[in-house]
């Protein structure tokens, strides 16, 4: 590797996110931006394949390079070419392991440290120059078990936007006649599914008609289905509420849940985090892939609140998810998109009023909760994940440039 930039005053950061969902690129986003913040070198950054979360980052991303999300030996020698100081890789293993062949010392960011088991022990880089993994509650034995095999382990919090210490919940709620809900489906890409809509289309008709039977005349829905397909699912409801749909800007969206009298969210780590550091009441949508089911235990465990909503057995079956989970996560994922597209297809109206009579009831129990439950997830993890890690980043580069 040449020597690297941080000598003549700047700092070269390669980045990159699995493709898997937008959790670990709005993790990168947010890490980035604190660095922009914080840092008072020039920094450069270069992004590595990470497409699913293009839109997301691309406001604190300056070079893109291509990564086909196989060839570990092309990527090691893309990174090398860059001049990097220092790697940030959320949730990539593999990814990891290639900037560090590179010569580039890299951070590793485990935003679901539970997810490893069986053959997918195979994926956490427990040599990398630095693990940072989220400080997660009800985490098991197993899983504390082989993390303690982690050569540079630091626990971190939740990995949030920055705001300051006067920022909080600016809505008023539900009691004072707040009757906006946001509906937050999350980036429904996936390593083996390109499929954005059949989740919304099985999902929404029974929480819309529960939304608005409560009273809720505007709602947001918020994910990468397109918005042609999203109109249709709600064209039934129009001049009932007023719909928003499609994707938001980063600062937007967060502005939006904290709007927002309640979110139903679907249970991804970062969706239930950014949620809770808003403050607004929550309840979880039944999950769409396999890390779904222990992140909304994950919230249940932090809030005390019991406000999830369940699949019905016959569409998708628990201990099946459990089963399959156990041999790869890829095994278990297979199970779960299969059996929500078959759903989709055979038991639509019966899930529909299914998840209406879910809501029906949860709706006022969320609602009835104390204000303070739904901070309840980022008090347990922390709220210095962000902070933790863009200085850890910035320190492993100047320690780079020292040598």
């Amino acid at each position: 590797m040449n020597a690297p930039a941080t000598a003549s005053g700047g700092v070269r950061i390669g980045i990159l996110g699995v493709n898997f969902g937008w959790g670990p690129h709005a993790a990168l986003e947010t890490v980035i931006s604190e660095i922009r913040r914080t840092a008072p070198e020039d920094c450069h950054i270069v992004a590595f394949g990470s497409e699913y979360g293009r839109s997301l980052m691309d406001g604190v991303v300056d070079e893109w390079c291509e990564f086909d999300g196989s060839d570990y030996q092309a990527l090691t020698r893309a990174a090398a070419a860059k001049n990097l100081d220092v790697a940030l890789v959320t949730l990539e293993g593999f990814a990891a392991r290639a900037f560090e062949a590179a010569g580039v010392r890299t951070v590793f960011v485990d935003l679901m440290p539970f997810l490893w088991h069986g053959a997918d022990l195979a994926v956490p880089p427990l040599e990398v120059s630095h693990y940072l993994a989220l400080r997660l509650p009800g985490l098991s034995r197993e899983t504390l078990g082989w993390m303690r095999g982690i050569r540079n382990l630091r626990w971190i919090g939740a990995v949030v936007p920055w705001q300051p210490l006067a920022a909080t919940r600016h809505s008023y709620g539900y009691a004072d006649g707040n009757r906006r809900a946001i509906v937050t489906l999350g980036g429904m890409l996936g390593l083996t599914t390109q499929d954005t809509t059949t989740y919304p289309s099985l999902v929404l008709p029974g929480a819309i008609e529960a939304l608005i039977a409560a009273g809720f005349d505007s709602i947001h829905i918020v994910g990468n289905t397109p918005r042609a397909d999203l109109d249709a699912i709600v064209a039934p409801y129009r001049g009932r509420a007023e719909f928003r749909s499609g994707p938001l800007p980063r600062a937007e969206y967060r502005t939006r849940i904290a709007e927002s009298a309640l979110c139903l969210s679907q249970p991804g780590l970062m969706s239930l985090l950014e949620a809770s550091s808003c403050g607004t009441p929550l309840i979880r949508l039944p999950p769409q892939n396999v890390s779904g089911f222990p992140q909304a235990e994950i919230h249940r465990i932090a809030t005390g609140a019991d406000t999830g909503m369940t699949w019905p057995t016959d569409v998708v079956d628990e201990a099946v998810v459990a089963r399959k989970a156990a041999e790869t996560e890829a095994a278990g994922n297979g199970y779960v998109y299969g059996a929500i597209a078959d759903g989709l297809r055979l038991r639509s109206e019966s899930t529909r009023r299914s998840f209406r009579a879910q809501l029906e009831r949860l709706i006022p129990q969320c609602l009835a909760l104390p204000a303070d439950v739904w901070t309840g997830l980022v008090e347990k993890v922390g709220e210095d994940g962000a902070k933790v890690a863009a200085e850890v980043v910035l320190d492993t580069a100047r320690a780079t440039a020292r040598k």
